[in-house]
C-alpha cells in the first residue's frame, strides 16, 4: 500500500513524514512562539526501495542565528536542509523545508479582495 507500481515507497508518504519535522523541532526550541512549515521541497534522487532513515540536524549555531532573528524581527523564517538514506547509505530525496516562526497568536496580514475597481 505505501509501495508505487515501481515497487518504491510513494513519494507522498515521504512528504507527510518530513512535513512537520522541522516545525515541530523548533516549537521545542522557541516555546514562546507558534511553528509551521511554510513551504516543502523535495527532490527525490532514487527510489526507496528500503527501509528509510530520516536524518535531520539541529545545531546550536543555527539555534543561536534564529534565535537572533527573532529578537530583533519578532519572527523569523528559516530554511533547513534534511533527508533521507536507504539502508544502504545511499542519499534517497532531498528535503528543503522553510518554517514560519511567529509569535503566538499571529494572524498573517490579511488584503481586501480584489475587485477590479483599482485597474482602470
Amino acid at each position: 500500500m505505501s509501495r508505487n507500481a515501481g515497487g518504491v515507497l510513494f513519494g507522498g508518504f515521504q512528504a507527510q513524514l518530513a512535513d512537520p519535522i522541522a516545525a515541530l523541532a523548533t516549537a521545542r526550541r522557541f516555546r514562546n512562539y507558534a511553528s509551521w512549515t511554510r513551504k516543502m521541497e523535495i527532490d527525490f534522487i532514487r527510489g526507496g526501495d528500503s527501509d528509510l532513515e530520516l536524518r535531520f540536524e539541529f545545531s546550536e549555531e543555527r539555534e543561536k542565528e534564529i534565535e537572533k532573528e527573532l529578537e530583533e524581527k519578532g519572527r523569523a523564517t528559516p530554511e533547513f536542509e534534511y533527508a533521507y538514506y536507504n539502508d544502504r547509505n545511499e542519499l534517497v530525496s532531498k528535503i528543503v523545508n522553510t518554517v514560519a516562526i511567529r509569535p503566538i497568536g499571529y494572524e498573517k496580514a490579511r488584503s481586501p479582495p480584489a475587485d477590479g475597481s483599482h485597474f482602470g
